[in-house]
């Protein structure tokens, strides 16, 4: 008896981790742990954004982005709207096809990332309620034929100016670089792929001119885009005369990229921007009728 005792007491005096109210949003609590939890979520979301900044600036960030949270759920739920658990996994294996991820790699994902998958199930719920609540708000968006119909001719008139025709563009992927005159060029022209012919060249005089990438053959001189133009791919061209020595370039790969989206597309991403207009306004409105107290 008098073990339990002594542990009882031991156990008792080890100091709990204890939780630090950073904010409050409508009275529900905001923690130090949640601030951390979504600064984690942030980073993995937008690395781009969240890695250079620093921690202070990533931690306001972060709960800027959980009282948007709960005044998204609080204004959806106060409006009647529901979603079900069956939701929230629809929308976390949608996540993982969007990442090319394998069913259960989100999991994996976000334990990679030291992101808690709680916290990513109340961002989901929170933006599954208000999109209810927006679409509800929205009625049918008001996008006409007329407006897409100027949204089209708009893109395709700046296009146009760019040296594109129609709505698709044939890309072509280029490598070049530079021989001295003195250089024999036959063996960088009997080169059987791009990185051979790269290769070539970067043992000669000029290594920095080795270039590879893809460009709009609009881009060229029209004197050498005849020449290129019937090049297959995998054959090179030269050698070329220039200032600096002799040009060589090799055809890697070709692409038709579409450029121009269908009108049923523009149609789509006009009403997606009419949305998010909506949920700017919607939202800064519901976060000013919000009572958030942060402490210091």
């Amino acid at each position: 008896m008098k073990y339990w005792i002594t542990l009882f007491v031991f156990l008792w005096t080890i100091p709990a981790y204890t939780m630090e109210l950073r904010a409050t949003v409508n009275d529900t609590p905001i923690s130090d742990l949640d601030i951390k939890n979504w600064s984690a979520l942030l980073k993995m979301q937008h690395p781009d954004k969240y890695d250079y900044m620093s921690a202070k600036k990533l931690q306001e960030e972060a709960l800027d982005a959980i009282v948007e949270s709960h005044v998204k759920k609080e204004t959806a739920t106060a409006a009647g709207k529901k979603i079900t658990p069956a939701d929230i996994q629809n929308a976390k294996a949608h996540l993982e096809q969007q990442n090319n991820l394998p069913a259960g790699g989100l999991k994996t994902m976000l334990k990679k990332n030291g992101v808690k998958e709680e916290t990513l199930t109340k961002q989901i719920e929170s933006d599954l309620l208000w999109l209810q609540y927006l679409r509800e708000k929205g009625g049918e968006l008001n996008v006409s034929n007329l407006a897409v119909n100027k949204r089209y001719q708009a893109m395709k008139k700046e296009l146009e100016k760019q040296g594109v025709k129609g709505d698709s563009v044939t890309l072509w992927e280029m490598a070049q670089g530079v021989l001295p005159e003195n250089v024999d060029p036959s063996t960088t022209l009997q080169s059987k792929s791009c990185d051979a012919f790269l290769e070539h060249i970067k043992i000669g005089p000029y290594p920095e001119s080795a270039q590879r990438g893809w460009t709009n053959p609009q881009q060229f001189p029209v004197d050498l885009r005849d020449l290129l133009k019937d090049v297959a791919v995998g054959e090179t061209v030269g050698p070329l005369r220039t200032p600096k020595g002799f040009l060589m370039m090799m055809k890697c790969d070709v692409h038709t990229q579409q450029v121009m989206p269908t009108k049923d597309q523009l149609k789509m991403q006009m009403e997606m921007e009419q949305l998010d207009v909506l949920s700017r306004r919607l939202l800064a409105e519901a976060k000013r009728k919000a009572v958030v107290e942060k402490k210091d």
